[in-house]
């Protein structure tokens, strides 16, 4: 393995965040690689970091 040195080594951080009424999500997604390009870096960070919707209606249905 060669030695890399600080600025061969490039970075990526990045948050995505959704806020709701009554909620908070968020996920943060850091990346280094001495080997991948910045926008190879940037397309794994954004494929890496979706955020469920809550969108979705869950529906639970009971008998009293």
């Amino acid at each position: 393995m060669a030695d890399t040195s600080e600025s061969d080594i490039k970075e990526v951080f990045i948050v995505k965040r959704c806020t709701k009424m009554d909620s908070e999500d968020y996920v943060s997604i850091q990346l280094k690689s001495s080997e991948d390009s910045i926008e190879e870096l940037l397309k794994k960070a954004m494929s890496a970091s979706t955020i469920n919707s809550h969108n979705q209606i869950i529906r639970t249905m009971g008998v009293q």
